[in-house]
């Protein structure tokens, strides 16, 4: 007006103000009183803005009305606040601070959201934050929380709210596991949707805070009952006091006299010495010698448990499993291999303890027959020299030295443990020494035993000991036949007629047979098919690792058919590539059981 009128601003401000009211009909601009609004605009902008936001459905920007009606931007929100403050609009302005963020949000589009929520919550018992934000709410654990954070109707989680029922179905379902001794799947417990990580933070605090007892956790995936677990254990109860049995046969043909009483633990502190040092010294002992060939006995360690001790084949987590499988066909894999992974520790402990009550109760019986026990050790160290010859005779089939010296080492390795063992252990118990517990001693513990012996049988032990640590199978013999003809034992070897010799191919072949049969990998069963493969072309039987498989088969391939020839080439290429299903590895094994 000043521009137009050429007046000045003072003197029209003067004006306008006496006026204002009576003939001049509008009213000033409370943010810039320069500005003069007329009631006329103030109308139009009632007008434009009643009608337009009445007919809203959805949220709408100021800023888009301002530019889309030629509106008065400061005039527009006050406009609006004023509508809804008349309840001539039905909503909210949000964002009023800022002109370009502000935002009229019409009540039906809250009344909707609100509505859709109720309905999600009603049919499902739970709802996703991220199912609310794109309801175009910004922060949807915010306004969930605002709406149902009162009472304890529904538990706020991480991606989620679940509410009182479904939790309730939860926990009973928990309760029916536990009173039935069975398992279940925790999503099964939920509604379909809920984030696997909310499942188990709900799981977790309901076997905390609620006291669910005599129920477990499993991999976040099972919830499992301890009546299961501890039944499962009962499977292996017969199968442990049979085991045990065998095994304690096994240890009293090596020391069958073998005293108890507190004198056996005098030398504690030297005894942890005597014990397999290394996983080294584990391992070549399962790989090596006449003990490798028995990989399929019962007794055979493959795996160790938490404390580092060996653990009997029978008694690893596959071979749990598959016991677990025939008592519980409709449980998945995960949830048995964790359950046999739980009850390994307590299964060991109690097959350790069974075998301790047998082998005193073995030794007590024989401890006073002194005649059948040197009569015992005499035949099982001639039976195993006889053995020994017999594998030297099959080493003599290769034509490579450095092949012949390994597999010398590897024979005198165990066949070292097999003799001396039981010899030092008799002579020991003769002389009144304190005996370990342990009867499966490596070289080294040996020989820190031999050290303890007296004069004149030590230089002699250690002469054959040392032997046992080389590469030539007739200097050990040598050595080990002065030891055993020598005053302090006095037990030749006994000689081996040719009916016997062939005895023991006969069990040496059928031990190999039942270890392929029995084998749970394919390069088990390989090698013990080419062993069976030797036995039967050279009519001597061999003792060699894996990695001399394919020396073996250079010999034996020549007398095979190509058909047998070829299931040895599969078994080659499928421990090779691996990746095999189960079905498909024992198919394969049982191809080798036949061809052996």
């Amino acid at each position: 007006m000043t521009v137009v009128f050429d007046l000045p601003a003072d003197f029209i401000l003067g004006v306008v103000g006496s006026n204002l009211g009576t003939r001049i009909h509008g009213q000033r601009d409370l943010s810039n009183p320069r500005v003069l609004l007329t009631d006329w605009l103030i109308a139009r902008h009632r007008a434009i803005l009643r009608g337009a936001l009445n007919a809203s459905s959805r949220p709408v920007s100021v800023q888009s009305l301002v530019k889309e009606h030629s509106l008065n931007e400061r005039l527009t929100s006050v406009v609006v606040e004023e509508l809804i403050s008349l309840g001539e609009i039905s909503g909210i302005l949000s964002g009023k601070g800022s002109k370009d963020k502000s935002t009229f949000i019409p009540h039906i589009y809250t009344t909707a959201q609100t509505a859709w929520i109720e309905a999600f919550l009603k049919s499902n018992s739970y709802i996703p934050y991220n199912a609310v934000k794109k309801l175009d709410i910004g922060d949807p654990k915010q306004f969930l929380k605002n709406r149902y954070s009162v009472g304890d109707e529904y538990l706020f989680l991480e991606t989620c709210i679940l509410s009182k029922t479904a939790l309730d179905r939860v926990e009973g379902g928990l309760e029916d596991v536990a009173a039935s001794g069975t398992w279940t799947e925790i999503g099964g417990l939920f509604p379909a949707g809920v984030d696997d990580q909310d499942v188990a933070e709900v799981i977790e605090t309901l076997l905390t805070t609620k006291k669910i007892k005599d129920i477990r956790l499993v991999q976040d995936i099972f919830v499992v009952a301890e009546k299961m677990v501890e039944e499962s254990k009962k499977l292996f109860d017969t199968c442990i006091e049979t085991i045990a049995e065998e095994d304690a046969k096994k240890q009293s043909s090596m020391m069958p006299s073998v005293p108890s009483g507190a004198g056996k633990k005098a030398q504690a502190d030297d005894d942890e010495d005597l014990l397999p040092s290394s996983k080294k010294d584990r391992k070549g002992k399962r790989q090596t010698g006449k003990g490798a060939t028995k990989s399929a006995g019962k007794g055979k360690r493959d795996e160790e448990d938490d404390s580092g001790a060996s653990v009997p084949e029978f008694l690893t987590v596959p071979a749990l499993v598959v016991e677990l499988q025939k008592a519980n066909e409709d449980a998945p894999f995960e949830l048995l291999e964790a359950i046999a992974r739980a009850i390994q520790a307590d299964l060991v402990e109690s097959h350790r303890r069974v075998l301790k009550v047998k082998v005193e109760l073995i030794a007590a019986s024989s401890a006073g027959d002194r005649k059948s026990t040197h009569k015992a050790v005499q035949e099982q160290i001639s039976a195993t020299i006889w053995l020994m010859r017999m594998f030297a005779k099959g080493i003599e089939h290769f034509s490579a030295e450095t092949d012949k010296k390994q597999l010398a080492k590897l024979l005198l390795r165990n066949v070292g443990a097999e003799v001396l063992n039981p010899l030092l252990f008799f002579l020991m118990e003769d002389l009144g020494l304190a005996l370990p517990e342990r009867t499966d001693l490596t070289p080294e513990a040996r020989t820190k035993l031999v050290a303890k012996l007296p004069e004149p049988p030590r230089a002699a032990f250690e002469k054959t000991n040392t032997g046992a640590a080389g590469d030539n199978i007739d200097t050990f013999e040598d050595s080990l036949q002065s030891l055993l003809d020598s005053e302090s034992i006095g037990m030749p070897i006994r000689k081996a007629d040719k009916k016997k010799e062939t005895q023991i191919c006969q069990e040496h072949r059928q031990q190999l047979l039942q270890g392929i049969r029995s084998a749970t990998d394919i390069p088990t069963a390989l090698r013990l098919c080419c062993l069976s493969l030797f036995l039967k072309k050279t009519a001597v039987p061999l003792e060699a690792p894996g990695k001399f498989v394919p020396q073996i088969l250079a010999i034996v391939k020549p007398d095979l058919k190509p058909e047998q020839a070829a299931v040895l080439e599969q078994a080659r290429d499928m421990m090779q590539d691996g990746g095999q299903s189960p079905d498909d590895i024992r198919a394969v094994i049982l191809k080798l059981a036949d061809l052996a």
